[in-house]
């Protein structure tokens, strides 16, 4: 394959069903690129749907998946990402990155908080999480404590 920086590139997007962007890429010739996701990547069998978009130097196309890369977030992108997988790409063991929807105002209100708090956004989430769950076990502590204290007053 011909790496000449004046041949026409495709940046081409792969969705799943619901619509999710999966993965963003580049490449001379589509089809002997699938070739390779087919056989290497995990996400391929959830890919239901792709476009793509000819440019007319690999440079142009360089920068449009970039920018694609930084602000669609496909799921399954490592490199160019702001926040890229770092799970096992390979088929077993495949273990998905979490993604949250919050609306642009409540997350850029949040971010702000986190700032002024001295924290990022995804250790205040991990903090409240491990809240969450250290609440509900000291809850069910207690109950199980409750039963037992019961159960030998009736013994």
């Amino acid at each position: 394959m011909s790496s000449d920086p004046n041949r026409a590139t495709v940046v081409y997007r792969f969705f799943d069903r619901t619509g999710r962007l999966l993965y963003v890429g580049i490449t001379y010739d589509p089809a002997e690129r699938w070739k390779h996701h087919a056989a290497k990547t995990r996400w391929w069998r959830d890919a239901a749907d792709n476009t793509l978009e000819w440019y007319g130097t690999r440079a142009e196309a360089e920068r449009a998946e970039q920018v694609a890369i930084r602000y669609e977030k496909p799921l399954y992108n490592k490199a160019g990402s702001a926040n890229a997988y770092q799970g096992p790409t390979t088929k077993r063991g495949m273990r998905l990155p979490r993604r949250v929807h919050v609306a642009d105002d409540i997350w850029a209100d949040f971010e702000k908080l986190c700032a002024e708090e001295g924290v990022t956004p995804e250790e205040a989430i991990t903090a409240h999480i491990a809240g969450r769950i250290k609440a509900d076990r000291l809850e069910k502590r207690r109950y199980a404590a409750q039963l037992r204290r019961i159960k030998a007053a009736s013994n």
